[in-house]
């Protein structure tokens, strides 16, 4: 099984955090795992040229200050997106969301919540 270095949660919901974060560390593929509550935090550390990459960022698309809409348009700007693997975790189910998750590059996929084991093995499949 892969390991995962790194993973970024990107999300308001404390409740939703505090799940997804016992759901990783059963998995035992996630090593470290940190949280934020909202993407303008992210994209800082991201710019930072000094701060390890994660391996892969669950976002959530409807936050405050910024949703994860403009922060993925703010991502597709920087020379190191490549090498992201964002994977949109949302409990939208509207296929306008769905189509427009595919338009970014750094998006591996749509997840719909609620998250479980499954469907954190399928997403470690497509880094």
């Amino acid at each position: 099984m892969k390991k995962v270095n790194l993973t970024y949660i990107v999300d308001d919901d404390k409740i939703f955090i505090f799940v997804l974060k016992k759901l990783l560390v059963k998995n035992e593929s996630f090593d470290q795992v940190l949280d934020f509550k909202n993407g303008e935090e992210v994209i800082k550390m991201l710019s930072d040229k000094n701060n390890i990459l994660p391996s892969i960022i669950l976002l959530d698309i409807n936050m405050p200050v910024i949703d994860g809409w403009q922060f993925l348009e703010q991502i597709e700007k920087l020379p190191n997106k490549n090498k992201l693997n964002i994977f949109i975790m949302s409990s939208s189910i509207d296929k306008n969301d769905i189509e427009k998750s595919k338009s970014f590059s750094t998006v591996k996929d749509f997840i719909s919540k609620p998250i479980n084991n499954d469907k954190l093995n399928k997403l470690i499949e497509n880094i």
